[in-house]
């Protein structure tokens, strides 16, 4: 045929300026491309384009500050996510705000209303106007407004729901566009791995958010490697809460003996962050507790005596009851680390301005330690 055959590797490869075409025999057949020369040139140029790509990544991940978000369902992990895109990236999209007004409804009616009146969430799923105007009908009853009155007895209903009930109403205007602090409450639970990156303080972060849920845990250690710090995110309200699984009725807790060990929200939180302690591939990075909802903490305290969850607490005072549950997680140490540093602050994931202090006195943290482990003081 008056063609010039080569081989390269396994396949025949024929130089297309030279003679005839080529039979099929010499077609890539699955997508019906001639391999010739320059085809095997163009596809080495790409190959080595990716590799390049891929290792420029590869760089640039390892000159970034990998932090995990770490914690239980609930605790708060996503809302810091969500402030760090508020503080530093350009917040979100309008397809994101259009599916968080969606959400508060789902926020407000599946997960607080729906567990006081079960079915109530039949009906969303019809058109706006129409669902808008069953939910209002449902609020007038006599029986909802004085469980709207009594909702801040319930440990058992989501902790947003003292900022989402007062304001049913106005959620349920067609016209009602999400505010940044709507934003900041609602309740999105973590079904995959937010990853978000962003220079702070002139620095490159990777911060991660995975699952808290227990379904999700056995996935984490997949994102251990290269952790410069573990932001450990703990929901102080929770020592009264059960777990979601075993959540299944709107009912006060009074004391601990409503709840087992196993079921109690706080004390999964504590045996998770003694795990994560002793686990040997987080055994370098930078341990940081970050003690959330301080706010509702101090609320419940009167109702919900901490005595009557964690023995041992003999304080009086709101100040007392957050450092004794501090300590309850300072004393997850093992006798072979005792020494190891943990690192902790107050939040208030809500609060923008505490949350930007506070994640700057953790980075700080870890900045300097990177810098002690180099050898450059």
């Amino acid at each position: 045929m008056g063609i010039t055959m080569a081989k390269c590797a396994s396949i025949s490869v024929y130089d297309e300026t030279w003679g005839d075409a080529p039979d099929n025999d010499n077609m890539n057949v699955e997508n019906n491309i001639p391999v010739t020369i320059r085809n095997a040139k163009l596809q080495a140029a790409i190959s080595v384009e990716i590799d390049e790509s891929l290792e420029r990544e590869k760089n640039e991940d390892l000159k970034r500050l990998k932090i995990l978000l770490l914690g239980g369902s609930d605790a708060g992990k996503s809302t810091i996510l969500k402030q760090m895109r508020i503080l530093h990236m350009n917040g979100f999209s309008n397809d994101e705000m259009h599916s968080f007004h969606k959400h508060l409804k789902l926020n407000v009616f599946q997960n607080s209303i729906n567990r006081f009146a079960g079915g109530i969430s039949r009906i969303l799923g019809f058109d706006d106007e129409q669902e808008n105007e069953y939910l209002l009908s449902f609020l007038i009853f006599k029986s909802v407004q004085t469980f709207l009155g009594l909702y801040p007895n319930y440990a058992s209903l989501p902790d947003n729901a003292h900022y989402f009930l007062p304001k049913l109403t106005a959620l349920l205007s067609l016209n009602y566009s999400p505010s940044a602090e709507d934003i900041l409450h609602l309740r999105i639970p973590t079904t995959s791995v937010n990853e978000i990156n962003f220079v702070f303080s002139k620095r490159a972060i990777r911060l991660i958010d995975v699952g808290g849920q227990r379904t999700y845990r056995k996935k984490w250690m997949h994102y251990f490697d290269g952790v410069a710090a573990v932001l450990f995110v703990v929901s102080m309200a929770a020592y009264d809460q059960a777990l979601d699984d075993v959540d299944k009725s709107v009912k006060p807790v009074m004391s601990s003996d409503v709840l087992s060990d196993k079921d109690n929200r706080l004390r999964d939180s504590v045996q998770q962050f003694g795990d994560m302690l002793r686990s040997k591939y987080l055994l370098t990075s930078a341990f940081i507790l970050f003690l959330n909802k301080k706010d509702l903490f101090w609320k419940k305290l009167a109702r919900h005596p901490l005595e009557k969850f964690i023995s041992g607490y003999k304080g009086t005072t709101n100040e007392e009851a957050a450092a004794f549950l501090k300590e309850h997680f300072i004393k997850r140490r093992s006798k072979t680390d005792k020494d190891r540093p943990i690192y902790s602050h107050y939040t208030c994931a809500t609060d923008t301005k505490n949350v930007e202090f506070v994640f700057k006195a953790a980075c700080e943290i870890v900045w300097q330690k990177n810098l002690n482990n180099s050898g450059i003081q």
